[in-house]
């Protein structure tokens, strides 16, 4: 019953805000992926969304960009968002979020990262409000976690989500337990033979263990998988345009850095800036990451050329 009200009221909510606020504006000529006929898997990938229920603007974007988002024409195989979903993980937030989701993507995959905003941003009852965003979790996405940090399998393709566990900004606090887990997860990956995909709200040089005597490091883990494995890093939090720095490998692996999906903050409703996010495109020897603003429905270009990403796997995926 809990959640059977929690959709029920998300839903009304974020219908009657894409009847005042959502009306038009988006491109929704369709789109494809680069090669279609031999593409094994893709991606749609989103970050810093930032519902606030009382900034329309941002609102607005989101949904024009989920409009854009769903006219691919191969479809995505899974939407990525990678934290930072809401503004202050209040309810109200939380249900325009959700219902907004629903209402576009029902029936598709859905990965959802918990960002320090989610989580109540620095202040607020840490414990309350992730158990909140458990709740909304397993009533939308049919998903129930007792943790942040948690893994789902898309066509054989494992993607593992990693997460905060203390009330911060600025810093992803990972318990012993969790980095723990995660090399268990990567032993898993790695028996698939198959790319992985690493998620997180945070860049990787964020990340700090809980335990001040760990003898865990995050990037040199992920450095050592990649080195005969296929690793893909994913995370937002950063804000930052997209730029010759959006792809890199500074710490051994593949990174992407997620802009801010919805940039305007008031009612002048400036959406310069606003709408971008990445088409992520699998195929049998090469993982290609495309810049897109979904608001516009336009490839993004850096220096007059498509700005996009090719990297070549080490271990070719079978298509046999």
């Amino acid at each position: 019953m809990k959640f059977f009200v929690l959709r029920a009221v998300s839903l009304i909510v974020s219908m009657a805000m894409m009847l005042l606020f959502a009306p038009g504006g988006a491109n929704t000529e369709p789109f494809d992926v680069k090669e279609p006929e031999s593409c094994l898997m893709n991606l749609t990938v989103f970050s810093d969304v930032h519902v606030e229920s009382n900034n329309y603007p941002r609102y607005k974007a989101f949904a024009n960009c989920l409009r854009n988002a769903v006219m691919n024409q191969s479809g995505s195989d899974a939407f990525l968002f990678l934290g930072d979903s809401t503004m202050n993980g209040q309810n109200i937030e939380n249900m325009i979020f959700h219902g907004t989701v629903d209402r576009f993507l029902k029936g598709q995959r859905v990965i959802s990262v918990a960002g320090n905003h989610d989580f109540g941003n620095g202040s607020g009852d840490f414990d309350r409000i992730q158990r909140r965003w458990y709740d909304y979790t397993e009533a939308f996405f049919d998903l129930k976690l007792t943790t942040p940090y948690y893994y789902q399998v898309v066509n054989g393709f494992y993607f593992i989500v990693l997460a905060n566990e203390q009330q911060n900004i600025d810093t992803m606090h990972m318990s012993d337990d969790q980095y723990a887990w995660l090399e268990m997860m990567l032993e898993d990956a790695a028996r698939s033979g198959l790319p992985t995909f690493v998620l997180a709200h945070y860049p990787p040089r964020m990340a700090e263990p809980i335990n001040p005597d760990s003898p865990y490091d995050l990037c040199q883990m992920l450095a050592e998988y990649n080195r005969e494995h296929d690793l893909f890093y994913l995370c937002g939090h950063l804000h930052r345009s997209p730029d010759a720095t959006t792809f890199h490998a500074w710490s051994g692996f593949p990174e992407t850095y997620l802009p801010c999906l919805t940039l305007q903050t008031d009612e002048r409703a400036n959406f310069e800036g606003t709408g971008f996010g990445e088409l992520v495109e699998v195929y049998a020897d090469r993982v290609v990451f495309r810049v897109r603003n979904f608001y516009t429905g336009e490839w993004a270009q850096l220096n007059g050329a498509p700005h996009e990403a090719v990297f070549t796997l080490k271990n070719p995926i079978p298509t046999d």
